[in-house]
């Protein structure tokens, strides 16, 4: 009985010891490189690893794409506002600090070019539309040049309809001979966005007054990050008296505030907040935004495990585009535009690694989830060759660097066609997607 309680302790103390090293590494590449505290409101990269050559005798002759609109305003006007009003307040009652009475100043200034246009798109995020769409032309010459099919198609939102707009406009700019068919409207939103209630009604039944799905989760999660996330020292470098008091343990004040920051370097304000934070701020602020992407749109087994496979509309769009794409065997490109999270719950539903493990513990989910790695303007992109005797590859990138398919591959990071395909024709006989109904069952 000694040996075997000896046993598991010591493999409980290996596997803390584990997590430690883990989320130490990671602090410091955060650390290294600020901007991913910034998560999903991080900007898009403007630098990029050079690609591996297509394999001898393949061509290109079509992409599918998917891409998140580019970088916006704060999502709520609430948060910004809130944020706003509790300074105001606080320099009208002499509460605030000299640094508080700094950061009032910016916010008053942000707020002249911020406040109340909160989830529209930037000018920044115009900007990375246009340069990713003139990069894509640029790098398929053999597409591109042979007048291929277009087709565009957004979600209903204005942030990702106006990202469609700056992409389309871009190529137009590049070959204004380009045939381009742009569209939006409900009908797509069942696979561009199927976390809406316009597809998934039991996301209608999950919501509360917080936005946060209503699951055995989420009280874990609020006690995580009253215990992990530091306020205190924050919240008493800008405002005194009783108001730093009552502030100390508010972890939504901190993390709005967050948000306000995160937001700010993609607006055109040229004001900036993350001077204020500290670095086990920072860090700690970024696990509890990144734990929440983690249980909506991956693989955490919430709701029967449903959310595993929320994103198959999209992935089937996928596979059956391509599927007829590949039978015509003209030049094409399907563009689709939408949102971050549909793109983690795609790669999720892929089995792409980094996105489909599942975490034993809210501890282990920042080593294995890292919700900065979708950053504005992200995108998915399938890219087929085929060469003279019709043997058709595809390759995968994500934000324009190459990834693996979940899959074996001689000529990785090219793949074939039709494993690929089988692969996902495999996953989407098994979703818990209901097809015929056009909505989640949340059962098998």
């Amino acid at each position: 009985m000694m040996r075997r309680t000896l046993f598991f302790t010591t493999a409980l103390l290996l596997l803390l010891s584990t997590l430690a090293a883990s989320g130490q590494a990671l602090r410091d590449e955060i650390a290294a490189d600020p901007t991913k505290a910034c998560g999903v409101y991080r900007l898009y990269p403007d630098t990029f690893a050079e690609g591996t050559p297509v394999p001898e005798g393949y061509e290109p002759f079509y992409i599918s794409h998917y891409g998140r609109h580019g970088s916006r305003y704060i999502l709520r006007n609430r948060k910004f506002d809130n944020i706003l009003k509790e300074f105001r307040e606080a320099s009208a009652a002499g509460e605030l600090t000299p640094l508080g009475k700094d950061v009032l100043g910016r916010l008053e200034r942000a707020a002249v070019v911020c406040e109340g246009r909160a989830g529209e798109l930037t000018p920044l995020g115009q900007r990375q539309h246009r340069a990713i769409a003139r990069r894509m032309y640029a790098s398929y010459p053999g597409i591109f040049g042979h007048n291929p099919r277009i087709t565009a198609v957004s979600t209903v939102s204005p942030r990702v309809i106006m990202s469609m707009a700056a992409f389309t406009s871009e190529l137009w700019r590049c070959d204004a001979g380009l045939d381009i068919t742009l569209d939006t409207g409900t009908p797509y939103m069942p696979y561009l966005n199927p976390y809406t209630p316009y597809n998934v009604d039991w996301l209608v039944r999950k919501i509360d007054a917080q936005r946060y799905p209503v699951g055995e989760w989420v009280e874990g999660w609020r006690d995580f990050v009253r215990r992990n996330v530091p306020v205190g020292r924050l919240t008493a470098s800008l405002f005194t008296g009783e108001r730093a008091e009552r502030l100390a343990g508010d972890t939504d004040f901190a993390m709005s505030l967050y948000k306000c920051a995160a937001s700010l370097p993609g607006t055109p304000s040229g004001e900036r907040l993350w001077d204020i934070f500290t670095m086990d701020e920072l860090y700690g602020l970024w696990r509890a935004n990144n734990m929440v992407f983690y249980y909506e749109k991956g693989p955490s087994g919430i709701d029967g495990g449903f959310l595993d496979g929320a994103a198959a509309p999209l992935l089937k769009d996928f596979v059956d585009d391509a599927a007829e794409c590949v039978a015509e065997g003209k030049p094409a490109v399907t563009l689709r535009f939408g949102h971050d999270g549909v793109i983690m719950g795609l790669l999720n539903c892929m089995k792409v690694r980094g996105w489909c493990e599942k975490a034993a513990s809210m501890e282990e989910i920042e080593v294995l989830w890292h919700d900065f790695d979708i950053p504005m303007a992200s995108n998915l992109q399938w890219v087929f060759y085929r060469n003279a005797a019709g043997d058709v590859l595809v390759k995968m990138l994500l934000n324009e660097q190459e990834i693996e398919f979940p899959l074996e591959s001689d000529t990785k990071p090219y793949y074939r066609w039709s494993d690929v395909e089988a692969l996902y024709r495999g996953i989407l006989a098994e979703s818990y997607y209901d097809f015929g109904r056009g909505c989640g069952t949340g059962a098998k």
